[in-house]
């Protein structure tokens, strides 16, 4: 493809993204629909829960795509995709990297929440976006919240999986991204009204530009997956 057809230098990125974010949200929601399906009758009664799509519009640019899902393994799921674009008001603008220059922005990305029936499963929340400006980056992460405390221990099974997951994610493209976001995940879901984190962690990352848009692309992709 000619790069004549891109006159803005962020157009090709913002079309692989948008259409990546898209992607993982089909594969993410077959697959709660897989598990609603082979879920244990006995156990989790009722019929499988499929996602209901709602398309939404943004009045000032863009809009998105609600993906809910109300099932008999799951009590809840929302995994959701948008695109919006629009300005930055002047007073905000002025904060945002590259948007002190040029207001103007455009965000995409995907977002998930869960919520199983049995209270020892973890819910979970993950999230991946990429915004540009006149400068691009990438945001987003995923942590683990076990419902009852006594699963609230870093040394439990699902907390060890979840991690090992995440490591093997940021190591697949640097092996100082994960204590780095590990940290961050740690100190931006810590509760101080009542002195303990939200959950037992995951990453979190924010303003990711390496330098290496294809590899920064790799990493959000992986931890996505």
């Amino acid at each position: 493809m000619s790069d004549a057809v891109f006159s803005d230098p962020f157009d090709l990125k913002k079309v692989e993204t948008r259409a990546w974010f898209e992607h993982l949200r089909d594969r993410i929601h077959a697959a709660f629909e897989a598990l609603e399906d082979a879920a244990p009758a006995d156990l989790f009664p009722g019929e499988p829960g499929r996602f209901v799509r709602t398309a939404w519009e943004r009045p000032e640019g863009g809009g998105g795509v609600m993906g809910m899902m109300h099932g008999r393994l799951f009590e809840k799921v929302g995994v959701h995709v948008s695109t919006v674009h629009g300005a930055f008001p002047a007073d905000y603008a002025k904060n945002v990297p590259g948007a002190d220059v040029d207001p103007r922005f455009f965000a995409t990305g995907i977002s998930l929440i869960c919520h199983p029936v049995s209270p020892r499963i973890p819910a979970v929340h993950m999230n991946t976006r990429f915004i540009a400006t006149t400068k691009s980056w990438f945001g987003g992460g995923g942590d683990l919240t076990p419902v009852l405390m006594a699963d609230r221990r870093q040394d439990h099974p699902d907390t060890v999986a979840f991690h090992a997951a995440m490591q093997a994610a940021c190591n697949a493209h640097d092996p100082t991204w994960h204590a780095k976001y590990k940290v961050w995940c740690d100190e931006y879901f810590y509760l101080p009204h009542r002195k303990e984190p939200r959950g037992t962690g995951g990453v979190f990352y924010d303003h990711h530009d390496s330098g290496d848009y294809d590899r920064d692309f790799a990493f959000t992709r992986d931890i996505g997956l």
